[in-house]
């Protein structure tokens, strides 16, 4: 993909920021502008790449217009109902992940990225533990291991300890909408970051072979029944690469690739 110059660039924000701001006038909650704003920023802030995450911002907006001018064009009383499915198009990649309703003020994908990363907690952080934990290596990894816990690691029936900060977050913004975008924005960069981090330090520990990929993962049933099934019995070096495949996933599932450089 060509990278775009900086006179392009310019270009295709003003472009999208007008679209938003038109069509917004319509129908503020289809055509968020916060959202993008918030998602551009933190691409700056990273150093993300830029001609990849405006690509996919353009192709969602025109989706999204076309389906918003379908609508318009039929003058039907089941017009919003049909405009609200456009939204829930956008998140249909995350159907395989389960949704979790901790608060009612969070947004949609909020609630399906908790949902991915309790799942991540509880099937794939163990086998991660369980290959490195105890060896030197682990100080590579340790950092984005407990960051993810942060996030997904439950106690006594008590929301994580990052998400119970988020819930807070959510009552103090008394209903301000940009202040829960920033703040859900910041949940998913959080998480997606120290998923990268995880790809990183495995595949760099791979190529030097720092890990002997041939010795087989045996993960306690009684506390880790989901990861027991999943890995328990198989190789490293096939469980390290399943656990990479599956961070790539939910960075690229939440349109976060653009964000860590993943190429997805």
């Amino acid at each position: 993909m060509k990278e775009l110059s900086e006179a392009e660039t310019k270009a295709i924000l003003e472009k999208i920021r007008s679209e938003y701001k038109e069509h917004g006038k319509l129908n503020p909650k289809a055509f968020d502008q916060t959202g993008f704003e918030q998602r551009y920023i933190q691409v700056l802030k990273l150093r993300g790449n830029i001609t990849k995450f405006l690509t996919e911002e353009v192709t969602f907006l025109e989706q999204l217009k076309s389906k918003f001018q379908e609508l318009a064009a039929k003058k039907e009383a089941a017009k919003a109902q049909t405009l609200n499915r456009i939204m829930d198009e956008s998140i249909e990649r995350l159907a395989n992940y389960k949704k979790v309703d901790f608060h009612p003020l969070a947004k949609l994908e909020t609630r399906y990225f908790y949902g991915a990363m309790l799942d991540f907690t509880e099937m794939e952080l163990p086998v991660l533990i369980y290959v490195f934990k105890g060896t030197p290596e682990y100080s590579y990894l340790q950092d984005a291991v407990l960051q993810v816990e942060r996030i997904g690691l439950t106690r006594r029936g008590l929301p994580s300890m990052k998400m119970q900060e988020f819930m807070k977050t959510l009552l103090d913004a008394n209903g301000n909408a940009i202040v829960i975008e920033k703040a859900s924005q910041n949940l998913l960069k959080d998480g997606c970051i120290a998923l990268k981090n995880i790809i990183v330090a495995v595949q760099d520990l791979t190529a030097k072979n720092r890990i002997n990929p041939d010795m087989i993962v045996q993960v306690n049933e009684k506390e880790y029944p989901n990861s027991f099934n999943a890995y328990n019995g198989k190789k490293f070096g096939e469980s390290l690469n399943r656990i990479t495949e599956r961070c790539k996933q939910i960075i690229q599932d939440f349109r976060m690739n653009a964000l860590m450089n993943i190429e997805g």
